[in-house]
């Protein structure tokens, strides 16, 4: 039994170290493939634009942003037109002598140019507001009112700071 033994154990030794070898193997091919896909992460990451410029490049198109750019210079047309730093010569053919009517225009047909360009960043909102649990009645009341109470509160302390001190300067100066 000895022989057996002796003869049996070169044999297993082999078949361990064969078994050794190939679980290295398997090892060492695996930690291969996870290198690879680190890399190639890394490669797309270090390639790709952030995910800000990626959701505005897919989702909204340059157009909006021209549209969106020249509505508010009309806004701002319109605006200048209305307070009178930019005046329109009475001899202007059209605009010349309802140059107010036609700073309105500029101004309404603008915002709305505007709320139209903006609408696809605000779009996606909506649905989140269904999933807002708002607070009641009462409970929003009663909030409002301590906001209110508070806001005075501070205000009328601000107040009381500001005659005190503006007593001692008065005193000192």
């Amino acid at each position: 039994m000895k022989k057996r033994r002796k003869a049996n154990k070169p044999q297993e030794e082999a078949i361990v170290q064969e078994e050794i070898q190939e679980e290295v193997s398997e090892k060492e091919k695996i930690e291969e493939k996870v290198t690879n896909q680190i890399k190639k992460k890394r490669d797309k990451e270090d390639n790709k634009p952030s995910r800000i410029l990626e959701y505005l490049k897919t989702e909204h198109k340059w157009e909006n942003y021209l549209f969106l750019t020249v509505s508010v210079i009309v806004l701002m047309l319109g605006v200048l037109i209305l307070t009178g730093v930019l005046v329109v010569r009475n001899d202007f053919p059209v605009i010349g002598q309802n140059s107010t009517v036609y700073g309105w225009i500029l101004v309404v047909v603008a915002s709305l140019g505007t709320l139209y360009a903006l609408f696809p960043f605000y779009k996606p909102c909506f649905p989140e507001f269904k999933k807002i649990t708002w607070l009641k009645g009462m409970k929003f009341l009663g909030d409002i009112v301590r906001v209110f109470l508070f806001i005075i509160i501070f205000t009328l302390l601000f107040l009381l700071y500001d005659s005190f001190i503006s007593q001692i300067l008065g005193y000192i100066f």
